[in-house]
């Protein structure tokens, strides 16, 4: 598809700026741990000066454009912009206006981004922009906050208790006002090719959602092994285009002919053609302003994603992907900008990080991952990295159209299914639930949500609720960039990158205010900080290296 104008990647500045940066935990990590290594580490500008920089070398125009006009304080490399910062050398304006030259060159070298999905990656903090214009599948032209009305019309026996039997009367007038009372404006609504009738049951439920003052998605399934037809798709554009709930058609596949099938009743009527993370690249479709990418952001879906057989490793698991939820956006934003189709976020956003709901399947494989889910129920630690994690994808999926939480309510379960909150994994699954649990911010909150990325997710799950008593003679490890480990006695910090061949005398990525600390106590890591460091590192090559084939770019 034809690209609306060349797209520049830049800070978002609604997140990181002169009143946010002072609030970062480590700004090393955050940013330069993982853009140091972009382009084999070296960039260069844009008109060139016949110079290569990197992290351990800047350009000198990074500080006069910063307005850095005192020779001393000049930023020379990474190192020296957050010891500068943290000093008081330089001011919190003058280190994002910095911090957003350094993103943008490297992503300026990294050659076209129109191959690489993941390249303006920096947990997101970072925003891919360009003149496309951002739609809106609704009217009002606000984002869609939708909420999915599973077992309604297509067996969901996670939903149902076990039970493959559907039934829309499992979604009352009740619960569509109880949504729209939350923030909801959508339902998304799975339906089988051939409910769609128009004095059906889907046409009984669409006046319910109307009359609750929401709008309606149709997520068309085919049967099973069966092809949807050109007639059915037709015929199920001729539903929707009717309706007035209908906001949005969504197809069972990516298919041109399938859409060409909808063309033939409307031009006008928005279409949703489903992908996921792993497919980005191969979605092909003409130019077409109502048509839009529905992605699926499932994150429980691999081995490494959701075996754990302890409890520390259940927690380090939810570390791990509240790692690699704020990184999310960047997808979204490059469909935007280099494929022209804004992205609606279809699956994919609960709170689960294992498949526990699928325990009772005859071919469910046991890692461990449900042994244990109890002991979070009472967790202080739990409810926290649960809320993180809500914030950070409410976050991230915002920067498309809009998304769809997995489901509202469980149905005919004995365990809990009338009593709201977390007892059983399923209602992780379920907005009523989770909302309900205090686990999901406010939907129409932009305070708490814009920062939820600021910061990684706190690293405490070796200890999990259990603390240490104050140690007698703590060192103020914060002012040196590190945090204090009662095992070494002493200050420990994150594992930095291995130095250059030629020699040195400090190490060749940033490590804040490292000047007086010795060599051997800068690489001192204790058991928790070298896990933080290495599970760091694998995240960044599960998520940016196997999709793109590597990291490292190439000159252009």
């Amino acid at each position: 598809m034809a690209i609306s104008t060349h797209p520049t990647c830049a800070l978002d500045r609604s997140v990181l700026n002169s009143e946010t940066v002072g609030q970062m935990d480590d700004l090393g990590l955050s940013v330069f741990a993982n853009l140091c290594g972009w382009n084999r580490g070296a960039f260069v500008l844009t008109p060139p000066d016949g110079n290569t920089y990197g992290c351990t070398s800047f350009p000198e125009i990074f500080s006069i454009n910063a307005g850095i006009t005192d020779p001393n304080t000049a930023v020379p490399d990474s190192t020296s912009l957050t010891k500068y910062f943290s000093g008081g050398n330089i001011t919190s304006s003058q280190t994002v206006e910095i911090l957003d030259q350094y993103l943008s060159a490297v992503y300026a070298t990294s050659g076209s981004g129109e191959l690489n999905p993941y390249g303006c990656d920096v947990n997101g903090l970072a925003k891919l922009s360009c003149k496309s214009v951002q739609q809106s599948l609704l009217p009002s032209g606000e984002v869609v906050k939708a909420v999915t009305l599973a077992g309604a019309f297509v067996p969901a026996p996670w939903v149902t208790g076990g039970s493959k039997h559907t039934s829309p009367d499992y979604y009352t007038s009740k619960d569509f006002n109880e949504m729209a009372a939350l923030g909801v404006n959508t339902v998304q609504i799975p339906v089988m090719l051939d409910a769609l009738t128009e004095e059906g049951e889907v046409a009984k439920m669409l006046r319910k959602v109307e009359k609750a003052g929401l709008s309606a998605i149709l997520v068309l399934v085919k049967p099973k092994d069966a092809e949807a037809s050109e007639e059915a798709i037709t015929s199920a554009a001729h539903f929707a285009k009717v309706s007035s709930a209908v906001i949005a058609l969504q197809l069972p596949s990516p298919d041109l002919s399938l859409l060409a099938a909808v063309r033939v009743v409307s031009t006008k009527l928005p279409v949703l053609v489903p992908t996921n993370k792993d497919e980005l690249k191969s979605l092909s479709f003409p130019p077409d302003k109502h048509l839009f990418a529905a992605i699926d952001m499932e994150a429980a879906s691999s081995v490494a994603d959701i075996a754990s057989s302890d409890s520390k490793s259940d927690r380090m698991k939810m570390f791990y992907h509240e790692s690699i939820t704020c990184i999310d956006r960047t997808p979204i934003e490059w469909l935007n900008c280099y494929q022209d189709m804004p992205v609606y976020v279809s699956s994919g956003f609960d709170l689960a990080i294992d498949d526990c709901i699928y325990q009772d399947d005859e071919d469910f494989k046991d890692y461990g991952q449900c042994d244990r889910f109890k002991e979070t129920l009472t967790s202080g630690w739990w409810e926290h990295h649960r809320r993180s994690l809500a914030s950070r994808q409410l976050f991230a999926y915002s920067k498309g159209i809009g998304w769809s939480f997995s489901g509202w309510k469980l149905i005919g379960d004995k365990k809990g299914g009338k009593e709201r909150g977390i007892k059983t994994p399923a209602n992780l699954l379920c907005l009523r639930d989770v909302a309900a649990a205090g686990l999901m911010p406010p939907l129409d909150s932009t305070s708490e949500v814009e920062l939820s990325c600021l910061n990684g997710p706190v690293a405490d799950f070796m200890m999990g609720d259990e603390t240490y008593a104050p140690t007698p003679m703590p060192i103020d490890c914060e002012s040196l960039g590190g945090w204090w480990d009662e095992s070494i006695g002493n200050c420990a910090y994150w594992i930095p990158p291995e130095p250059t061949m030629s020699p040195t005398d400090k190490p060749t990525m940033p490590c804040p205010s490292c000047d007086g600390l010795s060599t051997s106590t800068m690489i001192m890591v204790s058991a928790g900080g070298a896990v933080v460091a290495l599970l760091l590192q694998w995240l960044y090559q599960k998520v940016i290296g196997g999709r793109n084939g590597g990291r490292y770019q190439s000159l252009p």
